[in-house]
C-alpha cells in the first residue's frame, strides 16, 4: 500500500485510491465485460482508456493479454492528479 501526506492537515494517508495508473491500450478484441481494479473504462473502436488501481495492475494487464495487446501506454498519477483525486474525495458533500 502506498502512503501519502495529507498536505493539509500533515498525517499520512492511505492512498491505495489516489495511485490509479492510466492506462490506453489498442486491442485486437474489445473487453465485453469489466475488469476488476479498472475505472472509468471508455472504448474507441479498439482502444481503451482506463483508470487502474496501481496495486493491482499486474491483474489488469494479465486480463488485457487475453484480449491480444497492440499497443500499450501506462502512465502513474502526477501530483497535480492526486491533489484533485484527494480533494475530490474529502470535499465531496
Amino acid at each position: 500500500m502506498t502512503w501519502v501526506r495529507d498536505v493539509t492537515t500533515g498525517s499520512p494517508l492511505r492512498a491505495g485510491h489516489l495511485t490509479r495508473t492510466s492506462v490506453t491500450a489498442e486491442l485486437t478484441k474489445v473487453p465485453a465485460d469489466g475488469i476488476p481494479g479498472v475505472h472509468d473504462l471508455s472504448v474507441d473502436g479498439h482502444r481503451v482508456r482506463f483508470q487502474a488501481d496501481t496495486d493491482r495492475i499486474g491483474d489488469v494487464l494479465a486480463r488485457l493479454a487475453e484480449y491480444g495487446v497492440r499497443d500499450l501506454a501506462a502512465q502513474p498519477p502526477t501530483l497535480e492528479e492526486l491533489f484533485m483525486r484527494h480533494y475530490r474525495g474529502t470535499h465531496q458533500h
